[in-house]
């Protein structure tokens, strides 16, 4: 009678040796094995944004205060959108809720030169960035009007990031079919983690405006570089 083979398998190499799939290594007084760890870090961006629609109706502006909602920028102000925007985050500007801006704001029955001109508008939220390509990232922002004509008065953006003491202001009006506008750039430096930006939004409206309903689309994209 014949007796079952047994199929059994070891292989010896330099003191070490093979069964059931695990490594083996022994010795008197160390023994050691290696294990290998393969790693796939995908290269990835994103952006998370805070707030995405901003509602500004001139038949009741929202009143200016903490950086947002309307504020007075008085007849005969010689600065540029710019100026305007910094003069309302800065509190050099009289919060008011009307359009045009005309408003008693003594209540002394008269209207007195610091209380008429031009209205601006602001709204604030974080866009959170994340980018690990070690080549860097470029942060765009793309205007598309797609209700309402060109005449809207003056519009601009100011993206704040703290993390890297960044500041750039880009004016829109004018610029408002899509074209690419740079906000940051970072080369050769990897984004950690999730970062913040503070966009700042502003109209201005400055006389040129004509009524009508206008509706913009501003496309925040991230790049790698």
């Amino acid at each position: 009678m014949r007796k079952p083979l047994i199929p059994v398998l070891v292989l010896a190499l330099l003191g070490g040796f093979v069964l059931a799939g695990e490594v083996v290594n022994s010795g008197n007084e160390q023994a050691t094995v290696t294990e290998r760890i393969n790693l796939t870090i995908p290269q990835r961006v994103a952006l998370h944004l805070t707030e995405d629609e901003w509602v500004l109706d001139l038949n009741n502006p929202p009143l200016g205060g903490n950086g947002e909602g309307c504020f007075l920028v008085p007849k005969g102000f010689q600065g540029t959108l710019q100026d305007a925007i910094n003069a309302a985050l800065g509190g050099q500007l009289t919060p008011i809720n009307v359009y045009p801006a005309v408003k008693d704001l003594d209540g002394n029955g008269k209207i007195e030169p610091g209380e008429k001109g031009t209205l601006i508008c602001l709204n604030q939220k974080v866009l959170q960035k994340f980018c690990n390509n070690k080549e860097g990232c470029e942060l765009d922002l793309k205007v598309t009007r797609t209700q309402g004509g060109s005449k809207y008065g003056q519009a601009g953006v100011i993206d704040k990031a703290l993390d890297i003491n960044h500041y750039k202001f880009v004016q829109i009006n004018g610029q408002d079919q899509g074209q690419p506008l740079e906000l940051l750039k970072v080369l050769g430096n990897r984004l950690p983690g999730w970062l913040d930006d503070i966009i700042i939004e502003a109209f201005w409206f400055d006389g040129s405006e004509v009524a009508d309903i206008y509706q913009f689309n501003f496309l925040f994209q991230l790049a790698a570089l």
